[in-house]
Parts: C-alpha cells; structure tokens; sequence
C-alpha cells in the first residue's frame, strides 16, 4: 500500500466514524430526552450516561424539554 492509499483509507476511516458518531449522539438525546420526560432527574440522566448536568440541560434545551 502506498502513502496516498493509506491517507484515503484514513480518511475514508475517519468519515465513517464521523458519521457513526452523529449517529449515536441522536440516540442518546432521544434516549436522554424520553427519560427526562418520563420524570428522570437530570442530575439521574448524567450518572447514567456519564454526562455532567450542564451537558444533559443543553441537551434538553436544545430539544425544548425541561
């Protein structure tokens, strides 16, 4: 393999975690968001998925639920 193949699999290797990433971060705020509105404390949702508080309210805030 040459140095330009082995940059376009990297990079080809790099895009798709890009789009896996997005993907999962989709389902954490819809997971994130049923739970809050099922009556789950923010603070909960953070030990839970590992986020800080701050990040579990812009999340919600985002995706206007309280």
């Amino acid at each position: 393999m040459n140095d330009d193949d082995a940059l376009e699999q990297a990079a080809a290797a790099v895009e798709a975690a890009k789009r896996d990433l997005y993907a999962a971060r989709r389902v954490l705020a819809t997971a994130v968001q049923a739970a809050r509105r099922s009556g789950v404390s923010v603070a909960r949702i953070a030990a839970r998925t590992g986020l800080d508080a701050g990040a579990v309210r812009n999340m919600l805030a985002a995706a206007g639920v309280r």
